[in-house]
């Protein structure tokens, strides 16, 4: 049973929670921090800070924990979004009250006569300058309204084009790469064609993460996953949707390491450091043993 230290005081409830619940799964696993990172995608000072709740961990981690300790990941989830929804809810601001006017006799001012102000204000002349300089800040109001519905579209045609994505390396990790923009320079470093699949591996260059990419020729992928090295791997179930499916992305800077896999029929196919179909077979001088490697591909 492991020692843990107290949880700091500054936690609220929600994510006092989360912690707990994380806790009691890696105690559950009997896993240490270094065995807990190998089994996972995350660093073993990354699991001190969530465990210690030092830090809020991203949702891929817990479902990584929840899966090695076998837990109910929907449940685990509801813990999580609760601490998320408390961690990320925006702080409202009772409005100012304006401040009272100054009493007069502390301004140093004299108010102007109401009679005088009445007469200055029936001048014919007053009252035509004042409406003159009224039209005049309508016109252009509605000069700059227009100027800005022109120049909205192409403003946001170049702000489009521009945008840099939304993380890098292992902030993207565990994410699926639309959301943040890493698809848009996402090439394909490496492919495989089965008869009833085409597997790819990809790559942003921007947000130096890989991930898997399967398109059926009908049907959909039971499964589909990405690797780096020989532990830290991410899945995403899709229980045989249609179409094209993706796994999460993993943070990477040696493509050597980096392996796509999708299983589709039960059938199993993986492009990347090693290429493998089912039955097994692998190249000369891979890191990963062909068959072992498949055999934990098709759980």
């Amino acid at each position: 049973m492991s020692r843990w230290r107290p949880l700091p005081d500054t936690l609220d409830a929600d994510a006092q929670r989360l912690a707990e619940e994380l806790r009691a799964l890696k105690e559950r696993t009997g896993l240490s921090l270094d065995g807990l990172a190998r089994k996972t995608p995350y660093s073993k000072s990354a699991w001190h800070r969530y465990l210690n709740g030092e830090k809020l961990p991203p949702r891929s981690a817990v479902e990584a924990l929840g899966q090695v300790a076998g837990a109910d990941q929907e449940q685990l989830l509801a813990v999580y979004d609760a601490a998320y929804r408390a961690r990320t809810a925006p702080v409202t601001t009772p409005p100012v009250a304006p401040a009272a006017p100054l009493p007069e006799e502390r301004t140093g001012r004299t108010a102007e006569p109401a009679g005088w102000a009445r007469k200055f204000l029936r001048s014919a002349g007053v009252l035509r300058t004042v409406g003159a300089l009224v039209a005049l800040t309508a016109l252009v109001a509605t000069m700059g309204a227009a100027a800005a519905i022109v120049e909205m579209p192409a403003r946001a045609a170049r702000t489009d084009g521009d945008a840099s994505p939304a993380c890098h390396g292992h902030r993207c990790q565990g994410r699926y790469p639309w959301r943040p923009g890493c698809n848009r320079d996402a090439r394909a470093e490496s492919t495989i064609v089965d008869a009833t699949y085409t597997v790819r591996l990809r790559f942003s260059p921007s947000c130096g993460t890989v991930w898997s990419e399967v398109q059926p020729r009908s049907g959909g992928a039971q499964k589909v996953s990405i690797w780096v090295g020989r532990d830290a791997r991410l899945t995403s179930h899709t229980h045989g949707r249609e179409g094209l499916a993706v796994s999460p992305m993993l943070a990477t800077s040696d493509l050597r390491q980096a392996v796509a896999c999708a299983k589709v029929a039960d059938r199993v196919a993986c492009t990347g450091a090693i290429e493998l179909t089912s039955p097994a077979r692998s190249r000369d001088g891979d890191d990963f043993p062909g068959t072992k490697f498949l055999e934990r591909v098709m759980r």
